[in-house]
């Protein structure tokens, strides 16, 4: 047996709740969660660009009704029509706020997706565009007039915005807002992830009115004030003419799906995933129950709702399929640019250490000899280390002949890979276990498994110890970052220019040989930047320094290894660039000396890839003044001069 009886009494419970199943048909019956139909049939959002080729580009847009027909009308006369799919998981619950609504359980929004594609386009050639949907009742909607273009040819000047943590974040609508007023409307949006807060939240993508929440298509689409007439800003008209490329974050991922729980909610499903690898070990010990005659589907949808899934990200957007796991990551050229978006990305616990529930770095003392209520520490959603199939991918699509012929050459990940935020430590490793056993005089024995765990190991060494085990550690050693050991060394080998990310929701740069790094994330609210000011001046200099895991790391028995943890500064030491025009933070404060980063729930930052002079400008505005200027305060050249 793998695991245990209480255990399997658990998973086979909860896959119970979650579907009704026929043992001998096999036949799987999944128990709907109740829908609820919105009565004023409308768009959801205007239509946005998506996946342009060299004379083509897909436009799609969204409604709360099916419809009879749905249509793209472009260029002189020319039409499309639209395939239409309804997406699987929408919902709203107790927490959100949609306009006229109220939900006390967790409900199905309806909404469909709608996608037509532009073909015939002239490179570097822009056309007008609208759409049209008719209602179930037979009235037609159509949208406003944008403009689209296919791929931009080689040379061509471009301004790409480059950007991350919307995530209903309070001062988005004023940058992307800014980020028009000052460039106009970008070639295209490089997006690092974390674009909404719950990813199945409908009303965070759509019509969120919370104060201070700003949903995801009205920010970057110029109608926010729409939903909020009060608001200072509108957002950007951005999406509706500029091609979107992103990359999973945190936020783009949820955890374990079981709607028919009583206690399930939204955001209780977001911070419960558990490891892919976790899941097939369970599967294997119920599959004759829930799938006597191993259908395929059955499995996989079990897998994916006993862990984790990005399904809604993914079946929103549209994006290059030609990696081993779909549009999970990919590699497009853009004109000049090449780009490769990774899924580096995992999921974010608690700095608590002292055993009440699950953390970063133990698991709560109640649940020890309960693997189903494990959070696993911060385990990695997608592998990426050099035996992984995302790195072969990676290493593949760098020795292409696309890659090695574009001018600048830029990686998109979400996960912090350095800076000075809170969340770069840990570093980017498996969390490795440590069960330890106590005995009657208190003398500790570790046994240490590094992840995935096989299910071999997980039948030998961990149910063995299940009712011996006193704690369950977790452990992030400093050598073992992948990024810095697999990664990074592969990108410098071949030349990339710039890795973007976000995640610390931070402005801040370093440059490591010819490869930059830059955190565009300070859209709409900062975590923080912890940095050793040798001034003094700057006081929040210490990551979470009240936490009781600082705290503990600071004590002289401390169970994790100050050597892997930096209070401060990036965890490898790496020293980052300050601004090459003026330090931002001086705005909020004239005493501080010019600092290395933007850390601000005032000032918002922006950055553009401006392919025309090889350079990257970025920008601030402070939000508390909306007559103030955006000021230029800092620009590198992407390619250095050899």
């Amino acid at each position: 047996m793998i695991i245990s009886r209480q255990m399997q009494r658990c998973l086979i419970t909860a896959m119970m709740i979650f579907l009704s199943v026929d043992i001998q048909s096999g036949e799987q019956m999944v128990k709907r969660v109740p829908e609820r139909i919105e009565s004023n049939q409308r768009f959801l959002s205007d239509p946005f660009l998506q996946i342009p080729t060299t004379n083509s580009v897909n436009v799609v847009w969204f409604t709360n009704f099916k419809g009879q027909h749905h249509q793209l009308q472009y260029g002189d006369g020319l039409s499309a029509d639209a395939s239409t799919t309804k997406m699987s998981k929408m919902f709203e619950d107790a927490d959100s706020s949609q306009p006229g609504q109220d939900y006390s359980t967790l409900t199905q929004r309806i909404v469909y997706r709608h996608e037509a594609i532009a073909t015939g386009l002239t490179a570097g050639k822009r056309v007008n565009y609208s759409v049209t949907s008719t209602t179930d009742a037979g009235q037609r909607l159509t949208s406003a007039i944008f403009t689209l273009a296919p791929l931009p040819v080689k040379n061509q000047p471009l301004k790409i915005l480059l950007t991350s943590d919307l995530q209903s974040k309070t001062n988005s609508p004023a940058n992307y807002q800014k980020v028009v007023e000052t460039i106009g409307q970008p070639d295209a949006v490089f997006f690092a992830g974390d674009l909404v807060n719950i990813v199945d939240r409908a009303s965070e993508w759509f019509d969120q009115i919370e104060d201070g929440a700003p949903p995801f298509f009205p920010t970057l689409q110029g109608r926010y004030q729409q939903l909020k007439p009060d608001s200072l800003y509108n957002g950007g008209e951005i999406l509706q003419h500029s091609p979107l490329f992103a990359t999973i974050g945190n936020h783009e991922v949820m955890g374990r799906f079981l709607p028919e729980q009583l206690d399930h909610r939204m955001n209780n499903s977001f911070n419960d995933p558990q490891p892919r690898w976790y899941a097939e070990i369970a599967y294997q010990q119920i599959k004759q129950q829930i799938n006597p005659q191993n259908d395929p589907d059955i499995k996989a949808q079990w897998i994916e709702d006993n862990s984790h899934n990005q399904q809604t990200y993914l079946e929103i957007f549209s994006f290059p399929e030609d990696g081993p796991r779909g549009k999970e990551y990919y590699a497009i050229a853009f004109g000049d640019v090449f780009l490769i978006s990774m899924n580096v990305s995992r999921i974010w616990r608690s700095w608590n250490v002292c055993g009440q529930h699950r953390s970063k770095f133990v698991e709560g003392l109640s649940e020890l000899q309960n693997p189903e209520a494990w959070g696993f520490g911060e385990f990695l959603f997608e592998r990426f280390d050099a035996q992984s199939q995302q790195y072969q991918w990676l290493e593949s699509v760098l020795q292409s002949e696309a890659f090695k012929q574009a001018k600048y050459k830029v990686v998109l990940a979400h996960q912090g890979v350095f800076g000075l935020g809170d969340n770069v430590v840990p570093v980017l490793t498996n969390p490795l276990m440590q069960l330890v056993e106590t005995d009657h005089n208190k003398n500790q024995t570790l046994t240490e498994l590094s992840f995935p765990i096989s299910p071999q190991d997980w039948q030998n060494i961990v149910l063995p110890k299940l009712t011996s085990i006193s704690e369950i550690r977790y452990q992030y050693p400093l050598e073992s970052d992948i990024w810095r050991k697999d990664i990074e060394p592969l990108l410098l080998k071949h030349g990339v220019n710039l890795v973007q990310i976000g995640h610390s929701h931070l402005w801040n740069r370093t440059q490591i040989g010819k490869l930059h790094y830059l955190e565009t994330s300070n859209v709409g609210n900062t975590l923080g930047a912890y940095y050793n000011d040798p001034t003094g001046a700057y006081q929040q200099n210490n990551r979470n320094s009240k936490a009781n895991f600082w705290i503990e790391l600071n004590s002289e028995n401390s169970r994790w290894d100050p050597a892997n943890y930096a209070a401060n500064g990036d965890p490898h030491g790496r020293k980052m660039i300050s601004p090459s025009i003026f330090s931002p933070m001086g705005l909020l404060d004239k005493t501080l000396p010019a600092l290395p980063f933007v850390s601000s729930n005032q000032l918002t930052t922006f950055s553009i890839l401006d392919t025309g002079s090889g350079t990257i400008k970025s920008y601030v505005f402070d939000t508390a003044d909306p007559d103030s200027e955006v000021r230029l305060f800092d620009e590198f050249p992407i390619v250095d001069a050899e």
